[in-house]
């Protein structure tokens, strides 16, 4: 399968590149990839090319550890409305769930899992569909992440300890310096965890009216991932209708400055109805909000705009053949044993 990367996400490798005083746009067109995208809204490259691009930057830069330095180049804007969703999530629990729930903003391949073990929260990425990274991206994605985490924090903090499945490298001593915490190279798999205890502390920044807002871009960015321009622009009006239960012809049209005539006729030619593409965003969405635990069933039949948890509860078994519950215990079950 095709898959694809956030174009924007590799400006913070361009920055890296910068810092090394390596030549960025050489180091860009060496591998196919054109910079100019990266400032195009919701563009995105072939995620061959962004492994190459990071194999590409290990040949040119003279420091196996460069990887680390992407917690000092990132900027919310490169990610995304979920960069800033996941700054104002209300608990570090929720910023990983947030991540996981939305991550094929950011790529079409699985990113990671979330596992209770004790008095320890895991977050272990996956590598299921696309191969184990190299050692620099390896440490960038770990050295984002904590980053993140520390931000939302607002207070530095030492996780009880990372994984790393590339083997130590000479200067294996900026990774105790950045991490401060035991760090185990060569592992089976790459992870970094958590105190539960400081998981689900409140934090500062965490505003769920904004972090809601973030997640709806979020919602219409994936579902006009693959989409025609006629398709692409009603899912995302629908979606910003839902929650207000005023997702129907005429206000999608007028939100669209076109006609309900109009609109229909468009999306005829493209051999689907409204209520047909309705029914399918309103499918789409319910399914990822389904995986995320900390949403109650009422809430999700509100945001969907179902007038009543029943209402939703029928059409989720007419979609998918099951209630919303089992679902959801069937795709955490899933989940879990990636």
């Amino acid at each position: 399968m095709y898959q694809t990367k956030l174009a924007s996400i590799q400006i913070v490798l361009w920055k890296i590149l910068k810092a090394y005083n390596q030549d960025a746009e050489a180091t860009f067109q060496a591998v196919g990839l054109d910079p100019a995208l990266m400032y195009n809204e919701g563009a995105r490259y072939p995620l061959l090319k962004i492994a190459a691009l990071w194999q590409e930057m290990a040949r040119r830069i003279d420091d196996p550890c460069f990887g680390l330095t992407t917690a000092v180049h990132w900027h919310p804007s490169n990610f995304g409305a979920l960069g800033y969703g996941l700054l104002t999530s209300t608990s570090l629990r929720m910023t990983l769930r947030r991540l996981i729930r939305f991550h094929r903003v950011i790529s079409d391949a699985r990113f990671g899992e979330l596992l209770e073990d004790g008095d320890r929260l895991v977050f272990r990425f996956c590598h299921v569909d696309e191969p184990v990274y190299c050692q620099p991206r390896e440490d960038g994605a770990i050295a984002w992440l904590l980053s993140v985490l520390r931000v939302n924090y607002h207070r530095d903090f030492a996780p009880v300890e990372v994984n790393l499945i590339h083997k130590e490298p000479s200067c294996s001593g900026k990774y105790y310096e950045f991490f401060r915490c035991p760090v185990n190279f060569a592992a089976d798999h790459c992870s970094i965890v958590l105190p539960i205890a400081l998981v689900d502390e409140p934090l500062p920044g965490g505003n769920e009216q904004f972090s809601g807002i973030h997640d709806r871009l979020s919602s219409q960015y994936l579902v006009s991932l693959d989409d025609n321009e006629i398709i692409s622009k009603t899912k995302k009006a629908i979606v910003e209708l839902l929650p207000s239960a005023e997702a129907n012809l005429q206000s999608v049209a007028s939100l669209l400055k076109l006609g309900p005539r109009s609109l229909q006729r468009q999306l005829q030619a493209e051999g689907i109805t409204f209520l047909g593409l309705l029914d399918e965003t309103r499918k789409q969405i319910a399914r990822e909000y389904l995986r995320d635990d900390s949403m109650d069933l009422a809430e999700i039949a509100f945001l969907l705009g179902f007038a009543e948890q029943s209402t939703f509860s029928r059409s989720f078994k007419r979609w998918m053949g099951t209630s919303p519950g089992k679902y959801r215990i069937s795709a955490n079950i899933d989940s879990a044993t990636l």
